[in-house]
């Protein structure tokens, strides 16, 4: 194993720093964390697309970063075998997988929701851009800072569309936010992680962005009203170095909270993915499709598209055996239609 440090540079506001972060800190892979400001952000500018976490392996040259916190983890997997977060069962690994992605990409909606809207409409914006935009200004006075978080609110404005933080989609978000929460209360009533006694690639991605929820104020009085486990449990997965454990007995039933989740992917999450495919397949320029009773339209982004493609791609890979395994585990949900190999 390759003990030279790695260079990670993102932010505390963003859910995908902080998660790979969390993947580094786990793993106990030497690295070293930069805040994205200054000498670092000067010297990463070129980096394309422009987004964070970006990471440098030690043996490559320093103008080469990697983004992409999925594909960043996978690549992790390749390069340092110990404590890994992929769980041994295939079965299994394939629903990490599917609940990272879910929390990654669904989970996007309620934190930016949350974070972004005025007060009137649930959020707390002024608190939270003033959270976001200090670390990368340093001392300054009340009236700067105050003019540059409303300069990055209004930066923020064009992308609600593209996140598909619409007023009639504010419902669904809502009532997301609260399902997903009370699924991550009944797991933790059974067993510390989604597979286990030990962290998995799904529990690192929900941790990015309940992480975002618990800093932004509005989401984390739900939080604090809903639950009594969860904000501990980010705790624990914002530096799970000392964490020993094992995955769960593949011929073991999931426990009532990830069945929870999977039933939620089933009903809201892949439904949305394969809006988004069908959207972009005849060229249309909106998605529309119905979830717990709501309905959420918004435009289709091609990388959503990709990310149902990857997950069928999985099940594809598994073994007859392990298809009718993973079928089995996803009795009860509509999962299986979104992911069948046969459809």
């Amino acid at each position: 194993m390759n003990t030279a440090e790695y260079k990670v540079v993102g932010s505390l506001a963003s859910p995908f720093s902080v998660k790979m972060r969390a993947i580094f800190r786990y793993r106990r892979i030497p690295h070293v964390w930069y805040l994205n400001r200054g000498a670092i952000a000067e010297a990463t500018a070129h980096v394309k697309p422009p987004i964070i976490p970006k990471v440098h392996c030690p043996e490559e040259p320093e103008s080469q970063w990697h983004v992409d916190s999925s594909p960043m983890a996978y690549m992790l997997e390749e390069r340092h075998p110990e404590r890994s977060i992929i769980p041994d069962d295939p079965v299994q690994a394939v629903l990490s997988h599917l609940l990272e992605d879910f929390g990654d990409e669904w989970g996007t909606k309620m934190m930016f929701h949350y974070r972004w809207q005025d007060k009137e409409s649930g959020g707390d914006r002024d608190r939270v851009g003033w959270w976001m935009s200090y670390p990368g200004m340093g001392p300054t006075s009340d009236d700067v800072l105050a003019e540059r978080t409303r300069e990055f609110y209004e930066w923020q404005i064009p992308l609600w569309p593209v996140a598909g933080i619409e007023p009639a989609n504010v419902p669904l978000i809502e009532e997301m936010y609260r399902e997903i929460l009370a699924a991550f209360e009944d797991m933790l009533r059974e067993q510390e992680f989604l597979f286990g006694s030990r962290p998995s690639l799904g529990d690192f991605g929900f941790y990015g962005q309940l992480y975002q929820c618990w800093m932004n104020y509005a989401s984390r009085d739900v939080m604090n009203e809903r639950c009594m486990r969860l904000p501990a449990w980010l705790s624990i997965m914002d530096d799970a170095g000392g964490v020993e454990g094992e995955w769960l007995d593949p011929e073991a039933p999931l426990n009532r909270g990830v069945q929870r989740l999977l039933w939620l992917a089933g009903e809201v999450y892949l439904p949305y993915l394969d809006a988004t495919r069908r959207a972009i397949e005849a060229g249309e320029d909106r998605l529309t499709f119905e979830g717990l009773g709501h309905r959420h339209e918004q435009n289709p982004m091609k990388y959503h598209a990709k990310c149902l493609e990857v997950i069928r791609g999985k099940v594809a890979a598994l073994s007859v055996t392990e298809q009718s395994r993973l079928r089995q585990k996803l009795t009860g949900t509509n999962a299986w239609q979104y992911l069948s190999p046969l459809d």
